[in-house]
């Protein structure tokens, strides 16, 4: 999934701006790392910087989550089968 799909998505799924999309594909593409690590922090760079609420910021990291791991497993099942 390339930045374009994922942020296409994420406005689908949560009801973003294409302005507060592009700004969580930001947050996600520069802070996120597997596991719950850094999910306080992402959560808390998306109410300061897409103006929302916690709840839709929990909302919006839960469906970003999802999509980066749908997405990469997507890549993963690819790369099994054309061997």
């Amino acid at each position: 999934m390339n930045s374009e799909d994922f942020i296409s998505q994420l406005i689908s799924e949560t009801g973003l701006t294409q302005e507060q999309g592009v700004a969580a594909n930001s947050i996600f593409e520069s802070t996120f790392l597997a596991g719950n690590k850094n999910k306080d922090f992402i959560i808390k760079q998306i109410v300061e910087r897409l103006g929302v609420d916690e709840a839709q910021a929990n909302i919006i990291y839960d469906v970003g989550v999802g999509l980066l791991a749908t997405g990469v497993l997507s890549k993963i099942k690819k790369m099994i089968f054309r061997k």
